[in-house]
């Protein structure tokens, strides 16, 4: 079987279980752990969930790490007793061994566990120097120091939190970076002035490239994330990579030993620039219509089906 770890609201893990199949997949969900019995012992574990449909390790082929999370991130608002956080904490441990089990018997697919913590942006930016255009950029706290450029500056958030109780975040924004006050945190960039965004799907061994117009939202935002996702999702339309940024993609993830990830770059001027890989991102969006191979092959390299291409156990 598939093992999913995941939470109720990912709704690009309900896609993949309809195609894959319900009785071939295996979901436990974060955000609703009370509603399963977990055993564990040095032999073996069980998982059932309210139906009293179980998992064990031996069921277990693949196993994908979506995006779970603890109650308390979910909804910042809700207050846990000092029982059930107590209660949480314990169960995300047991689940974060379990899934540190599995991955050292060669089941872990596509998205590595915790990746963010190994391969955070300024990790993915030194990298990317190497095989790609890179904006300057510079992070600041306490120092008054500003990015040498003489261009536009834009700010953006490296964790997209909320900055405000309505939940508001961060999105890329032009800015001038002496207005900008000193005893924040700031992470400034040079400013792109470009035509398209492109977002790049790599799955392992093979790459899903999409473009969008940007001169159709100029006016309103220079970060596409900030319109609503109706307005976007018919927008994105397929692009054809040179043969050089797809080399320079492969060389990227196989120093990141990355099988999965989405890149965003600005394109200007028939150059490509790099902005970050999202190493465990969004991307159903792009082909939840199934037309355009990208959900085909996630599902392909999931499935219990198929051949198994294993992310390797990094022991630190």
């Amino acid at each position: 079987m598939l093992f999913i770890f995941s939470t109720t609201y990912d709704t690009t893990v309900d896609l993949l279980v309809y195609y894959i199949g319900e009785d071939k997949v295996f979901r436990f969900n974060t955000d609703i752990f009370k509603d399963y019995k977990i055993s564990i012992d040095e032999d073996s574990f069980k998982i059932e969930d309210l139906t009293g449909r179980y998992i064990t390790n031996k069921d277990i082929r693949k196993v994908l790490w979506r995006k779970p999370s603890k109650i308390r991130d979910l909804f910042p608002e809700e207050i846990l007793s000092p029982e059930d956080a107590y209660y949480e904490i314990e169960v995300w441990y047991v689940m974060r061994e379990i899934i540190n089990l599995l991955w050292s018997e060669n089941k872990i697919v596509l998205t590595e566990p915790l990746v963010d913590y190994r391969v955070g942006k300024f990790v993915q930016l030194k990298c990317a120097k190497k095989f790609f255009n890179v904006p300057k950029y510079i992070f600041r706290y306490g120092f008054d120091k500003k990015l040498n450029t003489e261009g536009d500056t834009i700010i953006k958030s490296l964790t997209s939190e909320p900055i405000s109780e309505d939940g508001s975040v961060i999105f890329a924004t032009k800015v001038n970076q002496n207005e900008l006050d000193v005893n924040c945190p700031w992470f400034i960039q040079d400013y792109v002035h470009s035509q398209k965004d492109i977002t790049v799907v790599f799955v392992r061994d093979e790459i899903f490239a999409f473009e969008l117009d940007r001169t159709s939202f100029l006016d309103k935002t220079i970060d596409w994330r900030e319109l609503s996702v109706d307005t976007t999702t018919d927008m994105w339309l397929p692009h054809i990579l040179p043969d050089c940024v797809r080399d320079s993609i492969f060389h990227f993830m196989r120093e990141l030993k990355l099988h999965f990830g989405r890149f965003d770059f600005l394109y200007s001027d028939d150059k490509y620039y790099f902005l970050e890989i999202n190493p465990n991102g969004q991307w159903a969006w792009l082909d939840s219509e199934r037309k355009l191979k990208l959900l085909d092959k996630v599902i392909n390299e999931i499935s219990p089906d198929t051949p198994l291409y294993a992310i390797p156990f990094l022991r630190y």
